[in-house]
């Protein structure tokens, strides 16, 4: 769901979209972390073409549920149908959860090359999801007032929001 953030006084609404995009990025990402955290234990029963087909089509159910969130509360919040321009705005912040699938893809095709094993490939397709969330908080707070103690916090954050959802996972499996 789109969150309105003030505009600066240079009417510059650029900070305000690279935090949507951070944020639905890191959505995205979490998800992708825990999709592919159910696959380790059975790992010999996937392909890496297999895996990479699941995280896709998580990644693109993701991608169209945004879509479609974001444009409803646009419509009931300014009693219409969504402008082109706006549309563009909101499919640019869904589709996050589509870019950053692509090298945990990557990584997870070439495990059936024999590069790796899909093991392998899992555990380094997660790794890439948390770094991409590292830089995704990072640019999130990109021009924000945060002191670098602060954004060391957010990044010890995120990467205890990541460990929550293996020890998760994990318990649960």
């Amino acid at each position: 769901m789109e969150v309105e953030r003030p505009v600066l006084a240079t009417g510059d609404t650029r900070p305000a979209r690279m935090t949507q995009h951070a944020r639905e990025a890191l959505y995205a990402s979490i998800t992708g972390v825990a999709t592919l955290l159910v696959m380790i234990p059975s790992s010999e029963a996937f392909t890496g073409r297999a895996a990479a087909g699941s995280l896709l089509g998580t990644m693109g159910g993701l991608f169209a549920a945004g879509l479609v969130a974001d444009t409803i509360a646009h419509a009931s919040e300014h009693g219409g149908a969504t402008r082109r321009s706006t549309m563009r705005r909101i499919l640019g912040a869904s589709i996050r959860a589509l870019e950053i699938t692509v090298v945990p893809a990557v990584l997870l095709l070439l495990s059936d090359t024999g590069i790796w094993s899909l093991r392998t490939g899992l555990i380094l397709a997660i790794a890439a999801l948390t770094v991409t969330q590292l830089v995704l908080v990072l640019w999130g707070l990109r021009g924000s007032a945060t002191t670098t103690w602060q954004k060391a916090g957010y990044l010890l954050l995120q990467l205890a929001a990541v460990g929550g959802v293996v020890l998760l996972k994990v318990v649960v499996h």
